[in-house]
């Protein structure tokens, strides 16, 4: 990613002067944007990591340890477990879409590209991740008919709250890094305005 990031500043450098009057601010927004795009690669391999962790616990919790056997929770279960796939194939593919950015083209086509990228992960951070909640949350209380037949009215109560409970920190965790990746783009297109600028 660094050799990357080096070649698009060599090839900006290059196009038709762009740094002929440099100034100190265009160099700073360049490298802001080579560090976070290094951040943003990493996100994308922690995501993989994590999410493959819990689709491997719920996968392996409910074959071995509680196999459920009615078919409104083993549908609920074909959601949880779907939504993780789709997912984590997302993450799969936002990788694949960031290493595909040429950063040998142009400075402007590799800063076009690099928006059009940050813009499809905007678009996968805002509907489809929370369709992708949503699912995963009714297959969740989908189970919970069943296991009522072998936990008590409290342990339930206890169990549907908690999931509640533990939504919210990776939820507060994941905004956290969305908002993140949300700044990169705004760079970004900082960095577009300042191209364009320079060649009108």
């Amino acid at each position: 990613m660094s050799n990357e990031f080096e070649a698009l500043h060599r090839q900006w450098q290059k196009d038709k002067g762009y740094f002929e009057n440099e100034s100190p601010d265009i160099n700073e927004v360049f490298l802001s944007i080579r560090k976070k795009k290094t951040w943003s690669i990493h996100f994308h391999y922690g995501n993989i990591l994590v999410l493959l962790i819990v689709l491997i616990g719920i996968t392996a919790f409910f074959y071995f340890v509680a196999p459920v056997e009615h078919l409104l929770s083993r549908i609920g279960v074909g959601l949880m477990i779907g939504g993780l796939i789709v997912r984590i194939s997302i993450e799969i593919i936002s990788v694949y879409k960031s290493k595909a950015i040429d950063m040998m083209d142009s400075a402007l086509q590799a800063t076009n590209d690099t928006i059009t990228f940050y813009n499809f992960r905007k678009t996968i951070h805002g509907p489809i991740t929370i369709a992708i909640l949503i699912l995963y949350t009714i297959g969740f209380y989908m189970i919970t008919p069943e296991f009522s037949l072998y936990f008590t009215i409290w342990k339930m109560i206890l169990i549907d709250v908690s999931y509640v409970v533990a939504a919210i920190i990776p939820f507060v965790s994941i905004r956290k890094n969305i908002k993140k990746e949300i700044k990169i783009l705004q760079e970004i297109i900082a960095l577009k305005e300042k191209i364009t600028e320079r060649n009108p």
